[in-house]
C-alpha cells in the first residue's frame, strides 16, 4: 500500500516491486481493458481509502475500487464523479470482521445499478477448514531462503519487534505525524 510499503517492510518482502500512485499508466490499464471488451471494470485495491478516492476522482472508465488498508468498514460506497462519469469506492473493514459484497447490474457495457452490503463474519462460529489449516501449518515450518540466508517463516512472524506501553494511532495515509 503506497506510500509506505518499501519503508514499513524488509527489503527481501517487496524486492523487484514498484509502488508509486500511477494515475496514467492506470488510465492506460482501464483503457486497454475496455478495448479488449470488458463491459465493466473494478480495480482491487490495498491504497487506502483516501487513496482510492483520488484515484476514482482522476481514471475514467473505472466501475468500483474495492479498497483496503485503512481499515474503514463503509457501509455504502462513495460515488466519485470523473471525467468519464463515476466511480463507486467501497471498503469492507479489516481483519475479516466483513465480506464486502458488491453485485452490479451490467446492462449495454455500463453498470446500470448496483446493490452494495457488508456482511458480518462470526469466526468464532465458523469451522476452520481442516486443508486450508494444515496448509497453513506448513507453510509457518517452511524454511525460506533469501539473499543467502535461511530462516523458518514461523520464527519471523513470531518474533517480538518493539514493545510499547502506550497506545499508537494513526488515521488516514497523507501526511500523519509518523511521516515526519
Amino acid at each position: 500500500s503506497f506510500p509506505y510499503t518499501p519503508i514499513a517492510h524488509p527489503a527481501w518482502m517487496t524486492e523487484g516491486w514498484s509502488i508509486g500512485i500511477r494515475d496514467e499508466e492506470m488510465q492506460e490499464v482501464v483503457d486497454q481493458a475496455r478495448g479488449e471488451g470488458a463491459q465493466a471494470v473494478i480495480v482491487l485495491s490495498h491504497n487506502s481509502m483516501d487513496v482510492d478516492l483520488k484515484m476514482a476522482s482522476r481514471v475514467r472508465g473505472i466501475d468500483a475500487i474495492m479498497g483496503g488498508h485503512t481499515h474503514d468498514a463503509v457501509p455504502y460506497p462513495t460515488l466519485v464523479k470523473n471525467s468519464g462519469g463515476q466511480t463507486l469506492v467501497c471498503n469492507a473493514g479489516s481483519n475479516s470482521k466483513y465480506l464486502g459484497v458488491l453485485d452490479l447490474d451490467v446492462k449495454g457495457n455500463k453498470v446500470a445499478g448496483f446493490k452494495y452490503r457488508l456482511l458480518p463474519v462470526f469466526s468464532n462460529f465458523i469451522e476452520a477448514d481442516k486443508e486450508m489449516e494444515a496448509l497453513l501449518e506448513k507453510l509457518h515450518k517452511q524454511t525460506i531462503r533469501f539473499q543467502g540466508k535461511e530462516f523458518v517463516a514461523e520464527d519471523r512472524l513470531n518474533k517480538v519487534l518493539a514493545k510499547n506501553d502506550v497506545t499508537l494511532y494513526r488515521r488516514g495515509n497523507f501526511n500523519g505525524t509518523w511521516d515526519q
